[in-house]
């Protein structure tokens, strides 16, 4: 009797935590919804060497997971569609500025969302389409 009491209890803090880390997330993506541009990018701190006029697409290299594989089926569609692509797994920065700090938050935020995350020109999303991301990449051309 005294395990059952105590397996519920452990069942009992498992699913409120797990709650609150769904409600956290809910809070952090209203939030970036209101820095999001029309494909729903928004400002970060782009990585040490990041090249100019390429999408990065973030996530595991060489890994047979799901996300991994969105982001290789993504970056083959881009590619396609004549939009210059680099896949990673890596991203640092050596120095973050007074001026990047806002950023920060966007960046983390981002960073911790769904993989693929998708990196241009100091605009991120996580997870966005194929479509999302051509008309982010075409926007200012």
């Amino acid at each position: 009797m005294n395990l059952s009491k105590w397996l519920l209890g452990v069942l009992a803090i498992a699913g409120a935590v797990h709650l609150w880390h769904v409600h956290q997330r809910s809070v952090i993506d209203r939030e970036l919804l209101a820095y999001a541009d029309s494909n729903g990018f928004v400002p970060v701190i782009m990585p040490d060497g990041a090249p100019a006029d390429t999408v990065l697409i973030f996530a595991a290299l060489n890994c047979p997971a799901a996300p991994a594989r969105r982001a290789n089926a993504l970056a083959q569609q881009l590619k396609q569609m004549g939009i210059p692509t680099q896949r990673t797994d890596h991203y640092s920065v050596a120095n973050i500025t007074p001026e990047q700090m806002p950023l920060a938050a966007h960046t983390n935020a981002v960073m911790s969302g769904e993989i693929p995350i998708v990196l241009w020109n100091g605009l991120a999303k996580a997870n966005p389409s194929v479509d999302d991301v051509a008309a982010e990449y075409r926007r200012d051309k």
